[in-house]
């Protein structure tokens, strides 16, 4: 028998279970972020507790608020992108959304790249193995990406989404422009109307009436 390890849960549930405006909000983020479930958001906010518990530590005694496990805790946060650059405070680890957590995920680091159309197929990217991060293959989209690790996240050599004119990587408008190109053709080759008529045309109408 091994030794028994007991598991700690790493995401948190409100108290309200049924609140209709954290649904909706939930359901934003969802859609935003291609999470698999809500259960990503709920891991987000239990590590947005865990860094406020962390600065509410430091900042219980005044003697430590310029300290330099403060300012270690201040510097890591802000190089993994969950703090502003000239953060210097620990009152503003206190104001970190879930959003902020969020947008750090390789599948959204992804999708600003312009490496995928949209969330959701950056996460396909990142699940078939399509990505990398600082020369390593990560397939998980939930990865926190560093802003030093920002600039080296790219495709593998030997995939072929590593080159631009990959069908999945361009906007599919070829459709349209040939729609466009059709419509065009047909007003083109539409004949004028002469809508005023002769003095000829006129007496002969009045002939025939």
């Amino acid at each position: 028998m091994g030794l028994p390890i007991k598991h700690r849960k790493k995401y948190v549930f409100h108290k309200k279970r049924w609140n209709k405006q954290v649904i909706v909000d939930e359901a934003v983020l969802v859609r935003d972020y291609a999470l698999k479930n809500k259960k990503e958001i709920k891991k987000a906010e239990f590590e947005i507790g865990k860094y406020k518990k962390i600065a509410k530590s430091l900042n219980r005694n005044a003697t430590l608020k310029e300290s330099e496990q403060a300012r270690h805790f201040i510097e890591k946060l802000k190089e993994r992108g969950f703090l502003n650059v000239d953060a210097t405070s620990l009152d503003e680890v206190l104001d970190i959304k879930v959003r902020e957590i969020l947008e750090r995920r390789l599948s959204n680091i992804v999708y600003k790249l312009k490496l995928a159309r949209s969330p959701k197929q950056a996460r396909q990217f990142i699940v078939h193995k399509h990505v990398m991060v600082g020369g390593q293959l990560i397939s998980s989209p939930s990865y926190s990406v560093s802003l030093a690790e920002e600039p080296t996240v790219q495709f593998i050599s030997n995939s072929s989404l590593a080159d631009e004119e990959h069908p999945e990587r361009k906007i599919q408008l070829h459709g349209f422009e040939e729609e466009v190109s059709d419509m065009s053709k047909i007003e083109g080759n539409k004949k004028p109307v002469d809508t005023e008529k002769s003095v000829e045309e006129e007496e002969a109408d009045e002939v025939q009436k």
